[in-house]
């Protein structure tokens, strides 16, 4: 496939997803591109698990790290064990760290058109072997089949970091609907700071006046904020012979709008996929029904949780809480919790 093109990959998208995508590629010939520096648009609440950060190498960026999580709601705070820690991080170190460990060249540019072996920006036209496109929710935004009306097929989430630190440890999550109807807020502890937000999965929602209610009822008001959507349905892995992976893809998870360990998860395997290919181990359509099929084995449980996403909406909050409260005993959340963490794309470790 080489000498033809300016590339043997171009990926769209410096964040999560684009960075491990490239990372899988080094030796090859890669252009990443994004209208932004890298590690400069943070839109993200920044936590994931701690076993992510060091399959990519990132641990540095780690600010606090967490050993359970709690569940406030119906009057009642659930608390959960958790056997692998969740780790708040630092956007811009985080992906720096993953940045320098391409081999990619990085263009500064907004990319207008991506095709399957060209994309066109602000600053010129490329062709590739591969195309990947990691532009994050705006692109899903545009492509989703079900269109960006539609409630339950995206959330949306915002956040303000204060210069405080939260008493109590462990990721905090708030089901009240005098806040969020239909979605709930968070309370990360980062160290010397701690991140405040709300999401929702209805598009009607007003998250500003949201957020500043939850955070007015701690005797606090919002900083700069930050936030974006959350693509929690399902594209084409592959439309028109371009790659998509991470929002751009709608791998966010509903209901937990978790997306940053499944962005790395499905960027490795598309990386690899890729790499497999550029290395003459198998045939272009191979890689691309392999990464298909990789992310389509995650279909039935992404459904499953959207299934959830809709009761979590619809039961009173006083069942809620005592269905938290059922679910705190070890075993059985740690039942739970693996079966999620599994069945979503766990990690891969480093060189494996």
């Amino acid at each position: 496939m080489r000498g033809w093109t300016d590339y043997d990959v171009v990926i769209v998208g410096g964040s999560f997803a684009g960075l491990a995508v490239a990372m899988q590629l080094r030796g090859h010939r890669v252009l990443l591109v994004d209208q932004y520096p890298i590690g400069s648009h943070q839109m993200s609440a920044c936590g994931t698990p701690l076993a992510t950060a060091r399959a990519v190498g990132a641990e540095r960026a780690i600010l606090e790290a967490h050993d359970r999580l709690v569940l406030h709601t119906g009057g009642k705070a659930a608390r959960f064990v958790l056997r692998e820690p969740y780790v708040t991080f630092d956007y811009a170190a985080f992906c720096r760290a993953m940045w320098v460990q391409t081999h990619a060249v990085f263009l500064q540019a907004r990319a207008t058109s991506l095709q399957a072996h060209r994309v066109e920006t602000t600053r010129g036209a490329f062709t590739a072997s591969f195309v990947v496109d990691a532009r994050g929710w705006r692109a899903c935004h545009r492509n989703g089949p079900s269109g960006p009306a539609r409630d339950g097929a995206f959330g949306y989430g915002l956040e303000t970091e204060l210069p405080i630190r939260w008493e109590e440890a462990g990721l905090h999550f708030f089901f009240a609907r005098r806040l969020v109807r239909n979605g709930y807020a968070w309370i990360f502890p980062c160290g010397e700071t701690t991140r405040f937000g709300v999401g929702a999965f209805e598009r009607e929602t007003k998250l500003r006046s949201a957020l500043d209610r939850f955070l007015r009822d701690l005797g606090l008001e919002a900083g700069e904020v930050h936030g974006g959507l959350l693509a929690v349905a399902r594209q084409q892995p592959v439309q028109d012979g371009v790659l998509r992976v991470g929002d751009a893809a709608g791998h966010c998870l509903p209901a937990t709008g978790e997306g940053i360990r499944t962005a790395i998860f499905h960027g490795i395997h598309c990386g690899r996929a890729l790499a497999g290919t550029l290395a003459g181990r198998y045939s272009r359509e191979e890689a691309l029904r392999l990464y298909t099929l990789q992310v389509r084995s995650m279909d039935r449980f992404h459904r499953r949780l959207l299934t959830l996403q809709k009761l979590v909406a619809q039961v009173p909050e006083s069942l809620l809480g005592l269905a938290a409260q059922l679910c705190t005993p070890p075993p059985l959340a740690r039942w739970i919790l693996d079966r999620y963490w599994v069945k979503t794309g766990w990690f891969l470790p480093r060189g494996a």
